[in-house]
């Protein structure tokens, strides 16, 4: 894989909505409008506990301790945080399975564009309905392991914080490299969590065993995946701090909004990069592909055992 297989995988997902224009409209509509109506019910529905929650905040530090007043203060503290959580969580849920259909739509979309077969809405409706399940136990897999990822790093951060707190300047520094790796890593890592879940989606596999696949897959060609990660973080920097210039501080939903849209658009055209990826991992003349099933092909010619 060079550097043109490179500069292919960042503009094929422009000759998959190319050719696929409807279906991808359809899907990125949905997809956006769901997640901005998401977005804007969660923040609505959290702002009261959070200005209950930061009031009660402010007057406890006005009241006595060991007061009937403190301990209803802290009674209301305790389930306004439940309140805030518990919306957060339900959200946070709600946003999972919005972006699971919408890549497992966009990336079955993506497989008929490299398998040269066509696909109409009613087709992947209906794949995506067969299909879900697989990409889910997978993120499922890749969020228990980013979860266990971040907290081993959440501990590498703790230590160097209790050892040099008395040592700012030291600190600091620690700090910033101890960033600098744990966001390298990520990068570094997530290149085979995306891929698996792609492998959910094309292949009849899912969980750990998708994620093995894509170990496999990657082998050789990692640098090109964490190209391309690299590539769609910095884009997304570079928008947010064009948009944050631009809008007025004062406007945080929109601002949010945008920046949510931003999220999701780039998050479609990473898993379309991805599913080209996939493609080009796979060696080259070793597959064949017919819809989302594929079929080996022989390296040697097929000679009949009963020939002499």
């Amino acid at each position: 894989m060079g550097k043109l297989s490179f500069l292919e995988l960042l503009i094929a997902p422009l000759k998959i909505i190319s050719q696929y224009g409807k279906l991808m409209a359809i899907t990125a509509t949905l997809y956006l409008i769901l997640y901005s109506i998401a977005f804007i019910l969660g923040i609505l529905s959290i702002k009261p506990s959070l200005l209950d929650l930061t009031l009660n905040l402010m007057n406890l530090d006005s009241v006595s301790p060991f007061t009937p007043e403190f301990n209803k203060l802290l009674a209301a503290i305790a389930e306004d945080t439940g309140i805030f959580l518990g919306i957060k969580a339900a959200y946070a849920v709600l946003f999972f399975f919005v972006a699971l259909f919408a890549q497992t739509a966009i990336i079955i979309i993506a497989s008929y564009y490299y398998s040269g077969h066509d696909l109409s809405p009613k087709e992947l409706l209906l794949k995506v309905s067969k299909t879900w399940t697989r990409p889910f136990f997978t993120s499922m897999w890749v969020q228990l392991l980013a979860l266990g990822y971040t907290s081993f790093f959440l501990f590498a951060f703790m230590v160097p914080s209790l050892v040099l707190f008395k040592h700012p300047f030291i600190l600091i520094i620690v700090l910033f490299f101890l960033a600098i790796l744990f966001v390298t890593l990520y990068i570094y890592l997530s290149v085979v969590w995306s891929l698996g879940v792609v492998v959910s989606v094309v292949e009849d596999s899912y969980g750990f065993s998708a994620l093995g696949k894509a170990r496999e897959l990657v082998n050789g060609n990692r640098v090109y995946g964490f190209l391309l990660n690299l590539f769609c973080i910095l884009v997304l920097l570079v928008l947010n701090l064009i948009i944050g210039s631009i809008l007025s501080p004062s406007m945080p939903i929109v601002v949010g909004v945008i920046q949510t849209l931003l999220i999701a658009v780039i998050g479609m055209f990473q898993y379309l990069a991805y599913t080209g990826f996939y493609y080009q991992c796979k060696n080259n003349g070793m597959t064949k592909s017919v819809g989302l099933e594929y079929s080996p092909i022989p390296d040697a010619p097929v000679v009949h055992e009963d020939l002499p």
